[in-house]
């Protein structure tokens, strides 16, 4: 898992992302749960041919579990940025989420091998499109591979592990800095903030934490929440109609059997999510704050790793990338790989 973060202003483009990386597989822990042993109708334990008991496995408890985890992991790079620094017409740089590697590469690597196919160009980037276009074209063939698409019954293509990115930058003839997600396994390249003034904030991989603080909800919380509103709304229908059924039949009046009549329940197209939100005025936000803001971000959700219980699949140092037009693109404060274990004799 990872956590990607972009913060668009009209002073520049902010991004941030954590550099752990981990394994995640689905499993299923069937004794976590009062239900784990399989039951027939009557209520009794089931066995199999041995006598071995039987588990009643349910996929939508299955749990996202991670079973390695390593530091030091680079998720940001630059794609494509003109070589002369005092005329840079086009600049783009990105994180990624989703797979780490593809065919046993690193996807910083790639990243740096189309790179270095783009200096190839002799005629440079109009827009920041065309780069994306053109990595997308040049990554997708590899996540083919990697995932074994062709050998996967296109039915459940749809389950196959993603490659995403947030990728910012411009070309020479674009008006503005862009943000666009790239999903690989869906084949899009979907541009954010493309309505005026194209400022706002996004996020990719586990950002459950950073939801919640700019939006003053997540994606889990609603779906919970959704799911028990129209839950209630069904369970109170049921009792309107039995409530008025029997207040009829008390007052003597005849009801036909068997009884049919459709009466549905009107569910809210949307619960008022944003009540909670607290405003934020990205496209005036001072390049600092920017700063500040995608480092609390990040480290909001790499901080709610630490401290829940479990193994954290997010955290370490969180590193920054900006981008401002016609400036090369920075990576802030990035430490330098040194050697300190030096052994252990101290007379050196």
């Amino acid at each position: 898992m990872t956590t990607n973060v972009v913060v668009a202003t009209y002073h520049g483009v902010v991004l941030g992302c954590d550099s752990l990386s981990s394994i995640v597989e689905r499993a299923f822990f069937p004794f976590r749960t009062a239900d784990a042993l399989a039951r027939d109708a009557n209520g009794d334990l089931m066995f199999d041919a041995q006598g071995r008991l039987l588990l009643a496995y349910d996929e939508s408890k299955l749990q996202l579990t991670p079973t390695n985890i390593m530091g030091g992991v680079q998720k940001m790079f630059i794609l494509h940025e003109d070589p002369d620094s005092n005329n840079i017409e086009c600049s783009v740089a990105a994180t990624t989420s989703g797979l780490g590697t593809l065919n046993g590469v690193v996807i910083a690597e790639i990243a740096d091998r189309f790179r270095r196919r783009c200096r190839a160009n002799p005629n440079g980037y109009a827009s920041i499109t065309d780069v994306v276009s053109e990595f997308l074209e040049f990554v997708r063939p590899q996540w083919e591979l990697a995932v074994g698409y062709d050998d996967v019954d296109p039915a459940v293509r749809q389950t196959l592990d993603d490659l995403q990115f947030l990728i910012a930058g411009y070309g020479r003839d674009d008006e503005y800095v862009k943000v666009i997600r790239v999903s690989v396994a869906s084949d899009s390249a979907t541009e954010l903030f493309d309505a005026f003034p194209h400022c706002s904030a996004a996020w990719a991989g586990q950002a459950d934490s950073i939801a919640s603080l700019v939006n003053g909800s997540n994606p889990t919380t609603r779906w919970a929440v959704n799911r028990s509103v129209i839950a209630s709304f069904e369970a109170h229908r049921a009792s309107v109609v039995e409530s008025v059924l029997t207040q009829l039949r008390d007052q003597g009046v005849e009801i036909p059997e068997p009884f049919e009549a459709t009466i549905q329940e009107v569910v809210p197209a949307e619960l008022p999510w944003l009540e909670g939100t607290p405003f934020f005025d990205w496209a005036n936000l001072p390049v600092q704050s920017a700063v500040d803001l995608v480092s609390t971000l990040v480290n909001a959700e790499s901080a709610v790793q630490k401290f829940a219980m479990g193994i954290p699949t997010v955290g370490g140092r969180t590193r920054i990338g900006l981008m401002r037009r016609g400036m090369p693109f920075a990576f802030l404060n990035e430490p330098e790989i040194i050697h300190q274990h030096v052994g252990y004799n101290h007379d050196a």
